[in-house]
């Protein structure tokens, strides 16, 4: 019979095999942060020049739980906020590797990966461990001298709070963008330049308003409890924000305005469904029809974090049909509005933004 200890050796080395798979295929994305300090020094100064923190504060909110709220009024299309992942791409999916294969065993594993593999200072590492890990009563007792029952764990800081960067293909983990909480009707949108994520407003959000992003594009496409039932799957908590729960359990009106929710949603789903299967090279004005109609579901539901996608499809479409830009600003899809779009989503710097804004000036 192997011995446990055996056992436990064999497993360590299958670990580190798989490992070397994981670290092979993201080492051309993901050099380690030590080995490029000068140049993510540069990134951290270009974000401290545009980021306005100032604009919100990080507070503990009526459940315990940390949250942003506005320091003040601040207008709609303002970006609030930029910012670098501390881990990310590779070093996220050996972390993760790690925790499911027994390899690390409590946090003190985890801490030591944080310090010695991927080269996170103190400072950087105890702002990820003040992140919430929404999987803290999941996980298996362990044997380790270490272990504590109620102790954070990277695997579940990381599944709670890492958000997947469509530009660079994999996920990373914001330490202030990971203390603004979820919501299905989300005041606050983001996008994505490389691995900089970006912050900005999608409504005029008052003085002390909680700011709150969304976990998932797929909130939009589904009525509150389909949608429920997805975020406490995927992310382990019950949704209680205003797009899925009455302010008053006896006013008649809030369920109306729940219900009317639903009934969007499920529209839009099938909006986007059907405009799946157009066909694009034959394009049909009852196409642009549906996609406007879109948008303006969008706005209802204060989904407009992803929306100069939309905004993109319906401007190439409506040119399609011989539309000019007088009646794409008559259809709230001018010009300008899109490129502030994709300024305020990817950046200036942006080779989309550039070419928005270069659409504007050649006008």
């Amino acid at each position: 019979m192997v011995s446990r200890e055996k056992a436990k050796g064999k497993a360590r080395k299958a670990a580190k095999e798989a490992t070397k798979q994981v670290v092979k295929s993201s080492a051309a994305e993901d050099d380690s942060h030590h080995q490029q300090q000068e140049s993510l020094e540069e990134q951290m100064q270009h974000l401290r020049l545009l980021s306005n923190k100032h604009l919100f504060t990080i507070k503990q909110n009526e459940y315990g739980n940390q949250s942003a709220c506005a320091s003040e009024f601040i207008p709609k299309h303002t970006l609030i906020f930029a910012e670098l992942p501390a881990i990310r791409g590779g070093e996220i999916e050996i972390a993760t590797l790690y925790n499911e294969n027994g390899t690390h065993q409590c946090q003190a594993d985890d801490d030591a990966f944080l310090k010695n593999n991927i080269g996170l200072d103190e400072s950087t590492r105890k702002s990820i461990w003040e992140l919430h890990d929404q999987f803290i009563d999941t996980y298996t007792p362990t044997n380790h001298p270490l272990y504590s029952p109620d102790e954070k764990r990277v695997l579940g800081i990381i599944k709670s709070n890492a958000y997947h960067s469509n530009e660079e293909g994999s996920r990373g983990l914001y330490p202030t963008i990971s203390r603004f909480n979820h919501s299905c009707k989300p005041n606050v949108g983001y996008g994505f330049n490389g691995w900089e994520m970006r912050l900005y407003t999608t409504s005029d959000v008052q003085e002390g308003e909680e700011l709150c992003t969304c976990y998932s594009d797929m909130v939009y496409f589904h009525n509150r409890i389909e949608r429920g039932e997805f975020l406490k799957s995927k992310f382990n908590f019950d949704c209680i924000c205003s797009g899925c729960n009455s302010n008053d359990n006896d006013d008649d009106s809030e369920e109306q305005r729940l219900k009317q929710s639903d009934t969007r949603r499920e529209r839009l789903r099938l909006l986007a469904e059907t405009l799946a299967q157009r066909d694009r090279s034959n394009l049909k004005k009852s196409d642009l029809e549906m996609i406007m109609e879109s948008i303006n579901i969008m706005k209802l539901e204060s989904l407009e974090h992803n929306i100069s996608t939309t905004y993109r499809l319906a401007r190439e479409w409506a040119m399609k049909l011989g539309e000019d830009e007088a009646s794409l600003e008559e259809k709230c899809l001018g010009a300008e509005l899109y490129a502030k779009l994709l300024e305020l989503s990817k950046g200036e710097k942006h080779p989309e933004a550039i070419q928005a804004m270069m659409e504007v000036r050649s006008r």
